[in-house]
């Protein structure tokens, strides 16, 4: 029998969400499929790693392996593009880890250590990291702002919309704004009561109303499943569809000293 696995807000920790995968015995040769809902870069050490793991895999299992654009993504298109306040994006989004992560060991990547380096500098790291990833940006570019999960009669398991941030409460889907699905947080999980099954992340799901305490965040028609791997205190929450249940790999656990940091 083959599994379906969601997960979201990787953020750079490469060595949680392989750990979250090798305990769920994550096979996609035996046809078990994986839906990453956005957020796979950002703040963690390990960007480039996340993000080329998670295409390689997609190239070699195109129907079990599906990825989404976060807010994340977008920022770092748009940082590769020229088109968002450095500052906003590099200091108070993570993105610095995510230019030092591509840069590798080139001597530059030092500039992007605890500050928003000059103009000239950041210019000389996007002609670098383009040049080395000659397809990154047409491969941000492509990613879907959102993935269909179908539904199964045998099972009576509902489908789903799978959504990095969720969406506008009474729109339909071909109405919704870029910025909602990628940004939106209390005008959808305090006021969504749609019909259509809504799996989210971006908000970490113990700032969610009501949390339990454990595994995913579930109101109504709304599941969020963002284990919070932005900051040293959460983790990756891999969860099995339809089922819920879930492995949750925290941060601390594969890492043993801190290399994030949080704003």
């Amino acid at each position: 029998m083959n599994n379906i696995y969601l997960v979201s807000d990787i953020h750079g920790q490469y060595q949680a969400l392989r750990t979250a995968l090798d305990r769920a015995s994550f096979s996609p040769e035996r046809q078990d499929r994986l839906y990453v809902i956005g957020d796979m870069i950002d703040r963690g050490p390990e960007s480039k790693e996340v993000l080329e793991f998670l295409l390689n895999l997609r190239q070699a299992y195109p129907s079990q392996v599906f990825l989404s654009k976060g807010n994340h993504e977008q920022m770092f298109q748009d940082w590769l593009r020229r088109a968002i306040d450095p500052d906003l994006y590099l200091r108070l989004n993570g993105g610095d880890a995510t230019v030092r992560s591509f840069l590798g060991q080139h001597p530059m990547r030092r500039a992007f250590l605890g500050g928003v380096p000059s103009a000239e500098t950041q210019e000389a790291a996007r002609e670098e990291i383009l040049a080395r990833y000659p397809a990154l940006l047409a491969t941000l570019d492509a990613l879907p702002l959102a993935l269909e999960l179908p539904g199964d009669s045998g099972t009576g398991t509902e489908p789903a919309l799978l959504v990095h941030a969720g969406i506008r409460p009474g729109l339909p889907l071909s109405r919704q704004r870029p910025e909602d699905l990628l940004w939106i947080r209390e005008p959808f999980y305090n006021h969504y009561q749609g019909e259509t099954l809504i799996v989210f992340g971006h908000t970490p799901v113990n700032r969610l109303p009501g949390y339990a305490g454990q595994g995913p965040w579930r109101s109504g028609k709304m599941i969020g499943i963002d284990g919070g791997a932005a900051s040293i205190e959460g983790g990756i929450l891999l969860v099995s569809w339809p089922s819920l249940q879930y492995i949750y790999v925290p941060i601390r656990e594969v890492r043993s000293s801190p290399q994030i940091r949080v704003t």
